[in-house]
């Protein structure tokens, strides 16, 4: 056997259990009647509306499109037409999956098309089933590969302003900009970086600021997009924030000392051990990585650096970035900024944003090959760099806009594999891959599961409930939000969204009274009664429906405070199972 059909032969290999692996990961979605994840019911009624408003006239009267309000457009215009081939629910788990695929082979193409090893993209595996998407936060998710592949296709300086290319990098900002903020940041981010620096000479300035605009002019019809959404916005409308958590948005600042406790908890987070095992096995493939990287350092780069003085410069400057945090800059961050008590408690936090600082700064070492034209050096290790700095520096809210900090370290350790030198790890990337794949393949067999624990002991008879509420009418879900004791989170906060998608008008509780729906409510009759902030996770059949004179349905989670059967003589029992009852108002009020 030639050398050539030895290599064509591991490539077939590779190609094969990268697609096992990516494609297993994606099983535990389907491993239940409904996916777990908490806000997917939202999307999935989402979903159900739009189709019905833009395609009928069923629901004109309770609700009116506001596509332009809205930045997550991007599901919602993929799920709408798949909709009609595999149903609302259908169609959002599959773009669900389709995310937890496309995240490593996205990487792997932003791998090699700025000259690392893709084999690295392996490293993206056991963060797939991370507590975003167990939120169902879609949108971030989806962003990111979109946000890879542009990168990808802009690393390349010899055909960054090709027609063709500025077309597909222009059609991918949009894209990645109305999925979420986050990846069109972290597109701008790798734009950015990789963009020629500066020669220094002023009578060239001219011409490099004429050539950086030709290189990023794909970038326009996305930031106009981001200008008219900024227009439109609802979010400093007090009433719309009233739907939210409140009438005045301010940011929330975490727990400084907290964040390290804390930073599992926003890479993976699943019950039980495995978890544990799979989050020490990724941190040994990356110190794996690092020491194989190192191994394949050139001498001429082990020599003394230009940059070694670049993580003092980063320490510095992350301390000195705290010290606007602290109590003494209130005039700057407002009275709500957290006092510290002592000095040596100030001194702990500055020491934490400094070793951060002193991480970003060696990307500026890490991201430079000085064997390679200075036009053509990489910088792209800025990005994960960056995303792990704002995990210190950004707030954990800011009115209804929530998680925000903890978004950022799993951006920065999905990337991470773009702070890795650009050359072939050798051999040993191979071992690298197949302890990868087995750890994130007996993860899945686990969480595989799970789900079906959840579906039999806690999402129970909720279809068999559902099927006995007639579509069209008006249903509210009365329930405890318990924690699961399977799966992350609260996967049944939103088990009322699936009676829209079976074709309820009103579901509650919906996101609708929030900005980020692309529809709102039509003020007068046929809307609901305002509910409080909150009212989810306390809610109350006197709250929602004060005078019973709104819904028509009453879903409860079996032993929960059962309020409507104190009411025989306006509610009666349409389905009694053994997790949910199903009551039904005798006076009807059809929509």
């Amino acid at each position: 056997m030639t050398l050539r059909d030895r290599l064509r032969g591991v490539r077939v290999g590779f190609e094969a259990a990268f697609a096992v692996v990516s494609l297993g990961l994606a099983t535990p979605l389907y491993a239940a009647a409904h996916a777990p994840l908490q806000d997917l019911p939202q999307h999935i009624a989402a979903v159900s509306v739009l189709r019905r408003l833009l395609f009928g006239s069923s629901l004109d009267a309770v609700f009116e499109v506001t596509l332009s309000r809205t930045q997550y457009l991007l599901v919602y215009a993929l799920g709408v037409p798949l909709s009609a081939l595999l149903g609302a629910e259908g169609a959002l788990r599959l773009l669900a999956a389709a995310s937890l695929v496309a995240i490593p082979y996205a990487l792997r193409f932003a791998l090699r098309r700025s000259g690392g090893d893709e084999r690295l993209a392996a490293l993206s595996w056991p963060l797939l089933w991370n507590p975003q998407f167990f939120l169902g936060f879609l949108n971030l998710l989806i962003g990111v590969p979109l946000a890879l592949v542009a990168i990808g296709l802009f690393a390349d300086p010899a055909r960054r302003t090709e027609p063709r290319r500025q077309v597909a990098l222009g059609a991918l900002s949009l894209a990645t900009f109305y999925a979420h903020l986050i990846p069109f940041g972290v597109l701008g981010l790798g734009v950015l970086t990789t963009l020629a620096p500066p020669s220094g000479r002023l009578r060239a300035l001219g011409a490099e600021l004429r050539g950086w605009l030709r290189q990023v002019v794909f970038l326009v019809p996305s930031l106009l997009a981001a200008a008219l959404w900024v227009v439109r916005s609802p979010a400093n409308d007090a009433t719309v924030l009233a739907g939210g958590v409140g009438t005045a948005a301010h940011p929330e600042w975490p727990s400084v000392p907290s964040l390290a406790r804390e930073l599992s908890n926003t890479l993976l987070d699943v019950p039980g051990d495995r978890d544990e095992r799979l989050l020490l096995g990724w941190g040994l493939a990356v110190l794996a990585a690092v020491a194989l990287s190192a191994k394949e350092r050139r001498p001429s780069e082990a020599a003394g650096s230009p940059t070694r003085w670049m993580p003092l410069v980063g320490a510095l400057l992350f301390a000195a970035a705290y010290a606007l945090r602290h109590r003494t800059f209130q005039a700057l961050w407002g009275p709500d900024a957290p006092p510290e008590a002592t000095w040596s408690e100030i001194g702990f936090r500055a020491a934490m944003l400094a070793a951060v600082g002193a991480f970003v700064g060696l990307a500026f070492d890490r991201s430079s090959d000085r064997d390679l034209p200075p036009g053509d050096r990489p910088s792209l290790a800025w990005v994960p760099a960056l995303c792990a700095a704002l995990y210190v520096v950004t707030p954990s809210s800011y009115g209804f806009v929530w998680p925000i900090h903890t978004r950022f370290p799993l951006v920065a350790a999905l990337l991470l594999p773009l702070w890795m030198p650009r050359r072939s790890l050798g051999r040993g990337a191979w071992l690298l891959v197949a302890a990868l794949g087995a750890a994130s393949l007996g993860f899945v067999v686990d969480l595989r599961a799970r789900v079906a624990q959840w579906q039999a002991s806690e999402l129970g008879d909720l279809d068999e409930a559902l099927a006995h509420a007639r579509p069209g009418r008006r249903l509210v879900a009365i329930l405890a939000p318990q924690s699961s004791a399977w799966v992350p989170n609260v996967p049944m906060l939103h088990v009322a969204a699936y009676y829209q998608a079976r074709g309820g008008a009103v579901a509650t509780f919906s996101f609708a009274d929030f900005p980020q729906s692309p529809f709102r409510y039509r003020e007068g009759p046929s809307r609901p009664p305002r509910l409080p902030p909150r009212w989810e996770w306390t809610a109350s059949l006197e709250v929602a429906d004060p005078d019973r004179s709104y819904y028509d349905y009453v879903l409860v989670r079996r032993g929960v405070s059962d309020s409507p059967a104190a009411e025989p003589t306006r509610y009666r029992l349409a389905f009694s199972g053994r997790d949910w009852l199903l009551y039904e108002r005798t006076r009807e009020v059809i929509p």
